[in-house]
């Protein structure tokens, strides 16, 4: 019993066993995934470290030189899954601009604007402006991440039928409607 409370991983096999010490640091995500943005996810008192993002083993670069993450080092990933992993670090609208993504729309409520991705779905987002001025009376802009079809998500986790490509349907997608029927009275 104090193998199993003093020890990390184990194998056993009839004729033999292997046994790691506990690791000195692990860091999930709340689905209980491996997780860390600020340093190893793992880390064991030899010096073996694991780097992830929600479950995806990443270079150490990526965690512990985050501004080493450029466009170039971003579109020349491989894994598809660490790529978005990059995008996420180095920030999903300031990717679109550096990156030079497409403007498909643009119109009152915002512009819409898709990159493709190799091996990936298309990044697809909406930059729109907060009609809520901050403290310092200045007035942010944020990019929303669409359904590349600006499918609306309904409340029930399903989604409805593709829209045309506009900034007002991408938009109305992010609360749960179609375009047509997207008329907000109020904006917070």
């Amino acid at each position: 019993m104090d193998l199993c409370r003093e020890a990390g991983w184990s194998i056993l096999f009839w004729d033999w066993a292997f046994v790691s010490e506990k690791p000195c640091i692990i860091s999930r995500d709340e689905r209980g995934r491996l997780h860390s943005t600020t340093g190893p996810a793992v880390a064991y008192s030899d010096g073996f470290t694991v780097y992830a993002v929600h479950g995806v083993r990443v270079p150490p670069y990526v965690i512990e030189n985050p501004k080493s993450i450029t466009v170039e080092r971003i579109e020349g990933e491989l894994n598809a899954e660490i790529r978005r992993v990059m995008i996420e670090l180095y920030g999903q609208g300031q990717y679109l601009i550096d990156s030079g993504a497409k403007e498909i729309h643009r119109d009152e409520y915002g512009v819409l604007y898709r990159k493709e991705l190799r091996d990936d779905e298309p990044l697809v987002m909406v930059k729109v402006r907060n009609s809520t001025p901050e403290t310092d009376g200045s007035v942010k802009d944020y990019f929303l991440r669409v359904s590349p079809e600006l499918r609306p998500l309904y409340a029930d986790g399903s989604m409805g039928e593709p829209q045309e490509l506009t900034a007002r349907n991408a938009v109305a997608s992010t609360f749960g409607f179609r375009g047509a029927d997207y008329c907000p009275s109020i904006e917070t």
